[in-house]
């Protein structure tokens, strides 16, 4: 199956389903002859700009994005810590963002996507990302500066 029909077939998958995860997107990949691994679905998520949403349960889960897709990476970012970060602390060298539960990835990816030169680098969890920075005064600013996007 081509990357194309790959696409198509997340598409609709993501439209008539609730998946929440990756895992639960490679196994209905799968059910559908659809073989792939979860890097490969990883990198789909990203291609296509899929976004968590939460349902009227309050479960996560995946849709196709309804909005342009921005150019400017801090835009992008701007707008996924305005949805899903809550708090930005710091602890030394370590500037903690607070997330909606589930959406701790997205939110790293577009940290990422920054290419902000004093990021050393990024560790997310369910509901918490780690951005390490190289010390105690460039978390301070890296703590200011995720903020201002936030709320931006």
């Amino acid at each position: 199956m081509s990357k194309i029909e790959r696409h198509r077939l997340i598409e609709t998958v993501v439209a008539q389903r609730e998946i929440g995860t990756q895992r639960e997107l490679v196994h209905a990949l799968g059910a559908l002859a659809c073989e792939v691994t979860q890097a490969t679905v990883s990198r789909d998520i990203r291609e296509m700009d899929l976004q968590k949403v939460r349902t009227h349960l309050g479960r996560a889960k995946y849709v196709l994005s309804a909005r342009e897709r921005p150019r400017d990476p801090e835009q992008s970012a701007a707008h996924v810590l305005r949805d899903f970060a809550r708090q930005v602390a710091r602890a030394q060298n370590i500037a903690v963002v607070r997330c909606e539960i589930g959406t701790a990835s997205t939110v790293a990816r577009a940290i990422d996507n920054l290419n902000h030169s004093d990021i050393v680098g990024t560790l997310a969890g369910d509901d918490t990302i780690l951005v390490i920075v190289k010390d105690n005064q460039t978390a301070a600013e890296m703590q200011g500066y995720l903020e201002r996007l936030r709320e931006a």
